[in-house]
């Protein structure tokens, strides 16, 4: 818990007259990304979220700041930067420890899983990921802006389950070796861009099928240009698979395909790439130790892996693409 006196400290860093706590109101997003959160009010009725970094976590926040500041003042509007200090900080060191303040949004609940069949959802995503790609391209270099390979992921993991999963890396290895025949060797001349690196309508705050703001980019960096849209579309039919061709998944992969938000190469590896990014997941439920959680996703693996062609001409991949027509 934060206290009134910890948060009246850290609010005065912003030049913030801090009013109230409001532990009424419902924060969105991950609470494993800070320490501990909570949200505010200050005297004229503005709301904020503070939260405390843990110190191992404190460059790549200072990064995620850097990053949203810069999409912010782009046009972004989606991408809420943190506030700044009166110096042009961010984190602020007070009440021993890291202290970061963001904007509270209030947003309108997802309604799950109904929300896989909402066509304009898929539609606002789509356009979230296209206004993403155009402004992240003016992102300044920064040599330690994260660069991910699913590949080499994969095989670390592959290794880690033989030792402490046995089972559970037995009951993948099928899906481990179509991976090898049809993806490994192709995923290192895959073109890379700047992604959010955990896109998915929960990682959104919604305003009805409107996407209001985008939450939770600890895992933003350098990746492949598929892996957001990748991503969404495996989550949504994690969801329930018939969300995989589903109104909300067709309408997102028609709007950033019409957008050519990513490139041809990228596109004929689509379906397996859905399929390689459960590995992400996978390793969250192992570490979290959720076995309902692991089964599920064994089975969410060989229904992709055994449904792969289907998917493929259900998403345009690869033969009704437009640039092979």
């Amino acid at each position: 818990m934060i206290s009134v006196k910890t948060a009246q400290t850290a609010a005065r860093h912003w030049e913030l007259d801090f009013k109230a706590l409001r532990p009424d109101l419902l924060l969105q997003g991950s609470p494993e990304r800070c320490l501990c959160r909570t949200a505010f009010e200050d005297k004229i009725g503005r709301l904020f979220v503070l939260e405390k970094i843990a110190p191992a976590r404190l460059e790549t926040k200072r990064l995620i700041c850097r990053v949203l500041d810069h999409l912010w003042t782009h046009s972004l509007n989606q991408a809420v930067p943190y506030l700044k200090t009166a110096d042009s900080a961010f984190p602020v060191f007070c009440e021993g420890g890291w202290w970061l303040i963001s904007p509270f949004i209030a947003g309108t609940p997802l309604d799950r899983p109904a929300y896989i069949k909402t066509a304009p959802k898929g539609a606002s995503l789509a356009r979230f990921l296209c206004d993403l790609s155009r402004y992240a391209g003016t992102i300044p270099h920064d040599p330690v802006l994260p660069a991910f390979s699913l590949k080499h992921y994969i095989l670390e993991m592959e290794q880690q389950m033989a030792q402490h999963d046995p089972d559970v890396g037995h009951r993948v290895s099928p899906v481990l070796g179509f991976l090898k025949n049809s993806f490994m060797d192709r995923h290192d001349s895959l073109p890379v861009a700047f992604c959010h690196g955990d896109y998915h309508p929960l990682n959104v705050i919604w305003q009805d099928d409107v996407v209001l703001a985008v939450i939770d980019w600890e895992f933003c960096g350098t990746k492949p240009d598929i892996y957001d849209a990748a991503n969404l579309v495996g989550c949504v039919g994690m969801e329930h698979p018939s969300g995989l061709t589903g109104n909300l998944v067709m309408t997102f992969l028609s709007g950033i395909r019409g957008a050519s938000v990513i490139s041809p190469q990228s596109w004929d590896l689509f379906a397996e790439f859905v399929l390689a990014l459960r590995f992400a997941w996978m390793a969250e439920w192992l570490r979290k130790k959720d076995s309902e959680m692991v089964e599920l996703e064994i089975v969410y693996m060989h229904l992709l892996m055994d449904n792969m062609e289907a998917l493929k001409a259900a998403w345009g991949v690869p033969d009704r693409c437009p640039w092979k027509e």
